[in-house]
């Protein structure tokens, strides 16, 4: 009983929730306390399910452990960066969360299920976060995570069991969901399907130069496109700005506060060496053998996918050595030399043939080499929690004597200068303007919204930045004349010439395969046609341009199509239809299954515990919820409140 107990519930998905929103506390600076009153909830109830209250703090950890997710999920380390209709969300997703395990452990309470000791001990010593160097449990790992979170062992010990509960209760429902095999077999047919190309690319950068056009043509070509040869409009602005990033720039950080935030990120400074591969998987070494010499002769990667219909291609983008399913294939493909198609070597997959094409070093940065990161990560954490008081000064500050009367204790930064709706001054260089790339896009989407004379408001930007402006002056658009446009006209004139001659040999080539058999019949020789590409639904990698390879699969075999790209045009026939087998591809058809089956299996856990939740007759407090989240400020675009 007790072996089955410990397959149930460790390595479950409920588990892995569990550790989710344990650990997320770690990697959230300013929040130490995270879980320290997780076993003592106030009287202050946000909602009530199933006999079970859910109160504000509850709420509030849950809420703040999925903000700090999201943030870093879009490259932030600060969580109140994301704007409040975002923030809002993300807080109607956590009481869902909140509902769903209190619901679920009032049903694993009443139906009497017990969680041994020993599988509480064996779920904590799996757990990597209480792992010393050596892989192992370390009571010292242990302890010095409990403290930084505000864990007593009681406390800690007694949450591990009642989601443990809850993983018995749930994960059974799961275990047997199988979905349909013809739904399998449709999907995978679907998926797997592909289109066989010949094409050919017809790069801009092959057409040759056009002969210099004389005044008279450049001049009918300035009088047919002036409106392409205009000054912008200018405008000259002034700005404040506050954000988490101006604020934290003066802030007196701790030594205690870096170190935490090292141990908190030390995946972004210890990172393994990565590595970028395509590899072929052969069934015998003599045919590997023949692959390598074609590979090695100068055969392009996709040419010899479409030689290779016997053999396994794989590519692999900065793959790390544990990341590679094969041990075997994993250290050839980090023994190997870059650039160098190996010799076959036989692994537990088969006989392979592979070539390394980007080496990312590993990274290695002590504390001291990051710490002025470090600095500037924890101080925007610091800053966080000072930015709403700053704001409410600036504001008051803006009211009272406008732009020229802001504080010099708030962190704020002022800037001022002439710049055009692409943010770049009259000299053609981007604008220096205060922020990263969102934000000061925001400030000039906002310059150019903004009349001459407009009393300047404080408006919330992205990354939770803040800013006032005032438009000084307005210079508009105006004509250039030709003699100003000069060098405008001629290149223009040169890039629409060689367009159209590169269009008109694409419109050749095409009709002429779509008259007499395809590419293969009237370019056979023509240096630059790749033959018998194959692609599939939705491939965003490889030679074929995602517009041909969206259109393909709606083109009959024999069919000729051609296409603009960014680059050029493309010229292409559809040779045939490649179905699927999913003999000769189980490890494509197990995981199109596996994929179906977690999804069926989903949507009954779903609807078994939104059953539950119907059953609990929950009741959830909107307001007491708003106050957690905070409400928006009047007039920001971030400020919406998703009503």
């Amino acid at each position: 009983m007790l072996a089955f107990m410990r397959r149930v519930f460790i390595g479950s998905w409920l588990g892995r929730l569990l550790a989710l929103l344990i650990f997320a506390s770690f990697a959230v600076w300013g929040i130490g306390d995270f879980f320290t009153n997780l076993f003592h909830r106030g009287a202050n109830s946000v909602a009530s399910v199933a006999g079970r209250t859910i109160t504000a703090d509850d709420f509030e950890r849950a809420y703040q452990s999925q903000l700090a997710q999201t943030a870093q999920s879009q490259g932030s380390t600060d969580p109140t960066s994301l704007p409040y209709g975002e923030r809002r969300q993300i807080a109607i997703e956590a009481m869902q969360r909140l509902v769903f395990q209190a619901v679920i452990a009032d049903k694993a309470t009443r139906t009497g299920i017990v969680v041994p000791d020993q599988v509480v001990r064996d779920q904590i010593f799996a757990e990597k976060a209480f792992q010393g160097p050596d892989g192992k449990f370390s009571r010292t790992v242990f302890d010095q995570r409990m403290q930084a979170a505000g864990f007593t062992e009681d406390q800690l010990l007694r949450l591990f069991r009642e989601q443990s509960a809850a993983t018995a209760l749930i994960e059974p429902i799961r275990v047997g969901a199988r979905a349909p095999a013809e739904l399998v077999r449709r999907a995978f047919d679907f998926g797997a399907e592909q289109r066989v190309l010949d094409m050919i690319m017809l790069p801009f950068s092959a057409v040759p130069a056009p002969a210099a056009p004389d005044a008279a043509t450049l001049q009918r070509y300035y009088a047919n496109n002036k409106d392409r040869f205009a000054a912008p409009e200018y405008r000259r602005i002034k700005l404040v700005l506050l954000s988490p990033d101006t604020i934290a720039h003066d802030l007196t950080v701790p030594e205690a506060d870096e170190r935490r935030a090292y141990e908190t990120l030390i995946t972004r400074f210890q990172v393994p060496e990565k590595r970028s591969v395509q590899l072929l998987i052969v069934p015998d070494e003599a045919r590997a053998r023949q692959l390598a010499a074609l590979w090695t002769g100068g055969l392009a990667w996709t040419q010899l996918q479409a030689t290779a219909k016997d053999a396994t291609p794989i590519s692999l983008d900065a793959s790390t050595q544990a990341g590679i399913p094969s041990p075997d294939i994993g250290k050839l493909v980090f023994a190997a030399a870059p650039d160098t198609v190996t010799a076959p070597q036989r692994t537990d997959a088969g006989w392979v043939v592979l070539r390394v094409s980007k080496v990312i070093p590993a990274v290695n940065r002590s504390f001291e080499q990051a710490r002025d990161e470090l600095h500037d990560l924890a101080g925007k954490q610091q800053a966080g929690s000072l930015l709403s008081a700053r704001v409410q000064k600036l504001q008051d500050a803006i009211a009272g004597g406008g732009l020229d009367a802001i504080p010099s204790d708030l962190g704020a930064v002022a800037a001022e200068g002439t710049l055009d709706a692409q943010g770049l001054t009259q000299s053609g260089d981007p604008a220096p303007l205060p922020g990263d790339d969102a934000v000061r896009k925001a400030i000039v989407a906002q310059a150019f919204q903004t009349a001459k004379g407009d009393a300047p408001t404080l408006v919330q930007g992205p990354e939770n930045s803040w800013y006032a402006l005032a438009v000084e002056d307005v210079m508009p658009a105006k004509p250039l004349s030709f003699e100003q446009a000069g060098d405008r006209v001629r290149a223009g004139w040169q890039q629409d010439a060689v367009r159209h001659a590169d269009e008109q040999a694409a419109a050749a080539l095409y009709a002429d395969a779509q008259a007499h058999g395809g590419l293969a019949v009237v370019a056979a020789n023509r240096p630059g046609l790749v033959r018998n590409v194959a692609v599939r639904r939705g491939q965003a990698d490889g030679p074929v341009p995602q517009n041909l390879a969206q259109i393909a699969f709606s083109l009959k075999p024999g069919t000729s199509t051609m296409l603009q790209t960014p680059d050029g045009f493309v010229v292409a026939t559809v040779l045939a239809i490649r179905h699927p087998d999913a003999a000769a591809d189980a490890l494509g058809y197990s995981r199109t299954r596996a994929a179906l089956d977690a999804s069926v299996a989903a949507d009954i856990e779903n609807s078994y515990v939104n059953t539950l939740r119907e059953r609990g007759h929950e009741d959830i407090d909107v307001k007491a919820v708003e106050r957690v989240v905070g409400t928006p400020t009047a007039g920001g675009p971030g400020s919406n409140s998703g009503s």
